[in-house]
């Protein structure tokens, strides 16, 4: 799939094209985004249901990949947080703040226990050789 875009200077170009033309980008991107969620839910799907982590057809490489994320719960983790005084590094739940404060030791994963459930979640690289 192409897309024609345009190579003007938006300089060049008058006020209300310019409006419209990004009005047009943004909409196209929009299209774009909803039609790529639904190809990757159905290859998730099917990745699924046939086990398969690796497709490579012609010369495109696609990877599904598996990345366990915690989903925290606010009313344990914030008194804790509180009580150690991380509460304003936090300020919500933060899945990358939280993840940095278990690397840099400010928090013990012993301590955590019970104040997150675990959900594996799949992304999908592609790469064409």
């Amino acid at each position: 799939m192409e897309l024609e875009i345009n190579r003007q200077d938006p300089e060049k170009m008058d006020l209300a094209d310019v409006v419209l033309e990004y009005e047009d980008l943004v909409s196209a991107i929009a299209r774009l985004e909803a039609r790529r969620e639904k190809l990757r839910k159905h290859i998730l799907d099917i990745c699924r249901e046939k086990a398969i982590d690796v497709l490579r057809i012609g010369n495109v490489e696609l990877r599904r990949q598996a990345a366990e994320w915690k989903l925290w719960h606010i009313t344990s983790l914030k008194p804790y947080l509180e009580e150690k005084g991380l509460w304003d590094m936090v300020e919500s739940v933060d899945r990358k703040v939280l993840s940095e404060l278990l690397e840099k030791g400010f928090l013990e994963e012993s301590e955590l226990k019970g104040m997150y459930d675990v959900e594996t979640r799949y992304s999908l690289h592609v790469k064409r050789d």
